[in-house]
């Protein structure tokens, strides 16, 4: 097998419900246009110079694809579970690192906890950080099991 350095990245979100907990998972997979692939989970480095875009495109059913994701499933009544990502991009676009982030809580304090784990990572290796994004969804479990993810997926191409 060979393996490129991703030239192209998309960043989501989504949350679903599901007969199962891995049901709902699956389906909020398919909401972020990756459910026909296969995910091919990744540590947090952004290659330089990739290039953001806006939605997943003619994935091949059965590809593997590099992706960094946080999820959370639950079957609890009334919990609320979020995932997020945050993604810090460094100055002229030369790298940058993902933290991803899935628990009991509320979206807003996933997207805080990840920005922290951005400023530290770019702190401890003195790198710049110029932007950071964020993905993050977040759902309260009613009658079926629940799902959220967060991703940023990565294309050779």
């Amino acid at each position: 097998m060979s393996w490129t350095t991703p030239k192209r990245a998309f960043i989501g979100a989504a949350t679903a419900e599901g007969g199962t907990k891995l049901n709902a998972f699956d389906n909020a997979l398919l909401k972020l246009g990756i459910g026909n692939v296969n995910l091919v989970k990744l540590s947090s480095v952004i290659p330089a110079h990739i290039e953001w875009i806006d939605q997943v495109h003619d994935v091949p059913i059965g590809m593997l694809l590099p992706t960094v994701y946080a999820h959370i499933e639950s079957d609890e009544p009334g919990m609320t579970i979020s995932a997020a990502l945050g993604i810090g991009i460094s100055e002229g676009n030369a790298g940058g690192l993902i933290y991803e982030y899935a628990g009991y809580c509320t979206k807003e304090e996933a997207e805080e906890m990840v920005r922290k784990m951005v400023e530290e990572g770019f702190r401890v290796r003195g790198w710049k950080l110029k932007e950071f994004k964020v993905a993050s969804a977040e759902i309260t479990v009613r009658d079926k099991p629940a799902a959220a993810i967060a991703a940023v997926v990565m294309f050779p191409y």
